[in-house]
């Protein structure tokens, strides 16, 4: 059995549809619902503030990144103008658009909910029965609905 090896073009489709694939996922996931939470959280996998150097963009800025430094190698008169706005892009890629998103994500965090717990608005915070009272009492039907982000759901279970 012979493998055929793929050209540069059929590579970069490939790789794009994986890409496409995922972007979907997220948009999905963000917007399944009317809830905030879901909406905040597929923004915060494009970029997360609290983690600028991961997330989606930051990948998009690590490849115009490390394309820049390659074609940088190419013995030309003009890529140094393709490097600066290369530069310009990546730059652009955090931190302009970072910027946007991490300011609508400041003006959405006022409509998060609340963890009953924590007392932290959080995009993965659920109205759930109890699972203090689940554990304990799991025949009872009814357990009180909280809000509680991940977190402190467990921590409640265990403290069971």
């Amino acid at each position: 059995m012979t493998s055929k090896k793929l050209t540069v073009d059929q590579e970069m489709r490939a790789a794009v549809a994986i890409v496409l694939v995922g972007l979907d996922r997220v948009r999905d996931a963000a917007c399944r619902t009317g809830e905030v939470g879901p909406h905040a959280a597929g923004l915060q996998a494009l970029y997360d503030p609290a983690q600028p150097d991961a997330g989606l963009l930051a990948a998009v800025a690590e490849v115009i990144g490390t394309i820049t430094a390659s074609v940088s190698d190419v013995d030309h008169d003009g890529i140094e103008r393709v490097t600066e706005l290369l530069d310009e892009a990546q730059a652009h890629v955090q931190d302009s658009t970072g910027g946007r998103i991490r300011h609508a994500l400041d003006l959405l965090e006022p409509l998060l909910p609340v963890c009953e717990e924590c007392m932290k608005r959080r995009s993965d915070v659920e109205a759930i029965p109890d699972p203090f009272s689940t554990a304990l009492y799991p025949d009872e039907p009814d357990h009180r609905q909280i809000q509680l982000c991940p977190p402190c759901a467990i921590k409640r279970f265990e403290e069971s």
